[in-house]
């Protein structure tokens, strides 16, 4: 009987520092997703996406506004290029805010949108 409880008891310890291990990884990946991550714009908009254009699912165009320049580019997996600059100011459309919409209101717009097709 002794020799099925230290099997036992063996067991035990090897799945609890499995759950030690685990937890020391995730407050590992918060604290780096936290304090490393200082990347991106927290109020110094230099850069800014005014448009994108998908030509194929891994290839599209930008247009960038670069301290009030505005710059074309192509973006492939490959390569960054740029296309152009666009020297005079240009008025495009504001596109609504879809990060704060509902999905109940996604969808009844694309439903709304299927009836007038058909």
């Amino acid at each position: 009987m002794s020799n099925s409880s230290e099997i036992w008891a063996a067991f035990a310890r090897t799945l609890s520092m499995l759950f030690v291990v685990l937890i020391v990884l995730v407050l590992l990946f918060y604290f780096i997703k936290r304090f490393l991550n200082k990347g991106g714009s927290k109020g110094n908009d230099f850069i800014s996406v005014l448009a994108v254009h998908y030509i194929s699912p891994k290839e599209k165009i930008l247009l960038l506004d670069v301290l009030n320049e505005k710059i074309l580019i192509g973006v492939t997996p490959q390569s960054i290029s740029k296309l152009g600059t666009i020297d005079s100011d240009i008025d495009l459309p504001q596109k609504k805010d879809n990060k704060n919409m509902k999905f109940s209101d996604f969808l009844s717009g694309k439903l709304l949108k299927t009836k007038d097709k058909l």
